[in-house]
């Protein structure tokens, strides 16, 4: 018995020096090699938009809407990006059957609203205050307060009737910064 657990130490021994041994990486170099930022996303809102799946719902809503060119052009922005998860609560709780039954009068106004006329990233020093939400002016003409946490989790809205977590924050196309989010956030249809 004792030679069997000698045995089994032995090669487990063996076994976890050989792993350690072919996992480690050679750096060519002695010098550290600095990875590229993450959030750095090296094309425009819109592309980003086409290529992630979880945003297939807010892609045929831009689509349907016609304003492509508003997550494509240069001016820098502030893309609050619904998830189709926020979509598909969206339409559940106001009584639409698709994102295409939606009047495009409404997908304009509520596209637009979740689109800021500012970059709003929270890395930045100048919003490093937590719980300060600051007024932005939308593209469809309402305010959007942002803030965020002592963690650094992104706010929209808060202090009012109803505000929203960020999911995702601070991606940075080149085009200005993305924030996704879980919900459909507020915005009331504009009187004609």
């Amino acid at each position: 018995m004792k030679k069997i657990k000698y045995f089994v130490t032995f090669f487990l021994c063996i076994f976890t020096v050989l792993v350690t041994f072919f996992s480690c990486e050679v750096q060519d170099s002695f010098e550290y090699d600095y990875a590229e930022d993450n959030s750095k996303l090296n094309m425009s809102a819109w592309a980003y938009i086409q290529k992630d799946d979880s945003l297939s719902s807010l892609k045929e809503a831009i689509m349907l809407a016609k304003d492509e060119a508003l997550y494509e052009r240069t001016e820098k922005s502030t893309f609050i990006l619904p998830t189709n998860r926020a979509f598909k609560a969206y339409l559940k709780e106001n009584n639409y059957d698709a994102i295409g039954t939606v009047p495009v009068s409404i997908l304009k106004d509520m596209l637009r609203y979740h689109i800021v006329k500012a970059v709003v990233n929270f890395n930045d020093p100048a919003l490093a205050p937590k719980n300060k939400p600051i007024a932005y002016q939308t593209e469809n003409g309402q305010i959007m307060y942002l803030s965020h946490t002592g963690t650094y989790v992104g706010l929209i809205n808060e202090g009012t009737n109803k505000q929203w977590q960020i999911r995702t924050s601070n991606l940075v196309p080149e085009n200005g910064v993305i924030h996704i989010v879980d919900q459909v956030v507020f915005y009331s249809e504009k009187v004609k």
